[in-house]
């Protein structure tokens, strides 16, 4: 234990992070060549806690355990926890929401619940877990303040796992207008595009019509920039766009560029090309924009031009017998695609994209139920519980996006309660 602490404190003293790593390499390095049954001790128990970690069936384990040290084990799991694995981020939300309640009812256990606040608020993989518990983690903060004295630790980390009483599944029904007022997913799953985010443009939640997909870039033109104004001058800053390109350049690390796509229309940029790229670069006057670059943004935009028919075959493909591994695929093609804007009404007419999202997200659950029915046990890391989790990235990706209609939302989210549902009861092996 001794050594232990030394090693921390020699790594902490370290002046940069290249440094570190190296004293961190040479320790193990030593451990592995002159000690290589105990590094393979170390090792495996390692990876047993990362499994651990991000397995929401041993976090009830063991923190139901009054035995354990179940604090230090939560702050370890932070730690491990896979920013993707929305499952057990949910149940870690779940447990936090009332260990900090209870720390502030009873003035308990406040170091530990600082030092795990702590860890919430520096760790950008555990965003979501801090936007759903910033308010009692300020609560925290301010009482540790007020805090005179050092309260003593108990060991009160209790589980907090309950069964739903009513089973989703012999309920379902897509009609929104039966689900408005039902609490779906509570803790991670709340729909953001229904209320206005500071320093992102605001898209109206109305539409005109479910006629298809229409690329018609005048669509609202005299309502934003008045009739006398050119077609030509129209942007995504004036179709309100920018806030979604924006993000999707981040996604896609092509965000400097920014300068390039503010200058075009939404339906100027869908239709950029390797034969035409040059010639919108010269229309915008201002920079250069390297080859790599250029052929990165022509790729992402063809993935763009070619959304509409990719949901049509995928609508087509579901209603077949699809394997695992396509399954996977498609998931992964829906995550990807829902960090591509989707067009307001200022750039289309109707919302036959968004239609053909949740329908293709229908069709994936009813496959991904299919699928659960014919094992026995829920592996984390098989092809099946990789699309779980992607799917419900997808989801999330969906109650993000203000371009969705509120009943759009509320259908996605009985998805997402009903897959979590049927997960929920069965067995899951994550050895």
């Amino acid at each position: 234990m001794d050594e232990m602490k030394q090693l921390a404190i020699t790594l902490m003293q370290c002046k940069s992070f290249k440094e570190r790593q190296e004293r961190l390499s040479e320790a193990l390095d030593h451990l592995s060549f002159n000690h290589s049954d105990l590094y393979t001790v170390w090792f495996r128990e390692m990876k047993k806690r990362e499994l651990e970690s991000n397995d929401p069936n041993k976090i009830t384990k063991w923190l139901n355990n009054p035995s354990s040290k179940s604090f230090v084990k939560l702050h370890e799991a932070l730690l491990l926890v896979k920013n993707n694995n929305i499952m057990a981020i949910e149940e870690y939300i779940k447990n936090l929401k009332c260990m900090l309640n209870q720390t502030i009812e009873n003035g308990t256990n406040i170091d530990v619940a600082v030092k795990i606040c702590h860890l919430i608020e520096k760790s950008t993989k555990l965003t979501i877990v801090h936007e759903n518990l910033k308010h009692l983690i300020h609560q925290v903060n301010q009482l540790n303040k007020r805090s005179q004295r050092h309260m003593p630790t108990e060991n009160f980390w209790t589980n907090h796992f309950e069964s739903p009483q009513v089973d989703p599944l012999q309920q379902f029904n897509t009609q929104p207008a039966q689900h408005m007022n039902t609490p779906v997913w509570p803790n991670v799953l709340q729909p953001t595009n229904l209320k206005s985010v500071s320093g992102l443009p605001h898209f109206s939640m109305e539409c005109f019509g479910y006629n298809h997909l229409e690329m018609i870039a005048k669509t609202n033109r005299a309502a934003i920039l008045g009739d006398s104004q050119s077609l030509v001058e129209l942007t995504i800053i004036n179709q309100e766009m920018d806030g979604a390109v924006a993000k999707w350049l981040h996604y896609l690390k092509l965000h400097k560029y920014q300068w390039f796509f503010n200058s075009l229309s939404y339906l100027e940029i869908e239709f950029i090309d390797e034969d035409n790229i040059d010639d919108f670069i010269a229309k915008v006057n201002k920079n250069s924009i390297t080859k790599g670059a250029q052929r990165k943004i022509c790729i992402s935009t063809k993935t763009l031009r070619d959304r509409p028919q990719k949901l049509n075959d995928l609508l087509l493909a579901l209603d077949l017998e699809v394997t695992p591994n396509e399954l996977c695929e498609f998931m992964s093609y829906m995550r990807d695609i829902l960090h591509y804007p989707i067009p307001n009404k200022n750039c289309v007419v109707g919302d036959q994209l968004q239609q053909d999202i949740v329908l293709v997200m229908e069709k994936l659950l009813n496959q991904l139920l299919e699928k659960l029915g014919m094992v026995r046990s829920l592996i984390a890391q098989s092809l099946l519980g990789m699309s779980i989790n992607k799917y419900l990235e997808c989801i999330l990706l969906i109650i993000g996006n203000q371009t969705f209609m509120k009943q759009q939302i509320d259908k996605s989210l009985l998805f997402a309660e009903t897959l979590k549902y049927k997960v929920q009861r069965m067995p899951r092996n994550f050895n």
